[in-house]
């Protein structure tokens, strides 16, 4: 089954209202996912995402799954589809675009360095998408300091920082 099949049906379950073995499938979905589709379901996958899921756990394992796709098929390929997915996440998903975010702030590494691609991505979005995940990592920093201020004002420093020849991400449209 191609993926874009799996994410077809991945989209019609996000409720899981339907049968009981609706978690299982949409489980072994995306464990399939996670072993064999490219970055370029990620944006996909973002769109499948509901604040109404009935079954947070499964939510959790998709983003999960953004994560595991992306730790095998390299930051920055990944986190360019992951800007690219982030406009999928409003107004309907909020709440797991938080979430997201904070994963995302706790998985940076030296070999998979997440939040520097994902910054340069970033500036290659609309600004209104930009300013929702500023806005995001802010609220992060707000609730949680003595958690997030360290890893948000580095990531922030990272947003604004223009390169030779970079537009910041704000100018965009």
């Amino acid at each position: 089954m191609p993926d874009q099949e799996l994410l077809d049906e991945l989209y019609r379950m996000r409720y899981l209202d339907g049968e009981d073995d609706d978690l299982d499938r949409f489980t072994d979905i995306l464990n399939e996912l996670c072993e064999s589709a490219s970055a370029d379901v990620i944006p996909y996958l973002c769109r499948v995402l509901e604040d109404d899921i009935i079954e947070p756990s499964a939510a959790g394992d998709l983003l999960e799954t953004i994560f595991y796709i992306a730790d095998r098929c390299g930051a920055d390929e990944s986190m360019r589809q992951l800007a690219r997915g982030i406009p999928n996440l409003f107004p309907q998903a909020e709440g797991w675009a938080d979430r997201l975010h904070r994963m995302l702030l706790n998985c940076d590494r030296p070999e998979q360095p997440y939040l520097e691609a994902y910054g340069a991505a970033l500036r290659r979005i609309p600004a209104s998408s930009v300013r929702r995940v500023v806005n995001i990592l802010l609220e992060i920093k707000r609730n949680q300091p003595e958690l997030y201020t360290e890893q948000v004002d580095a990531f922030m420093s990272l947003l604004i920082r223009e390169e030779a020849g970079d537009r910041p991400a704000c100018a965009q449209e």
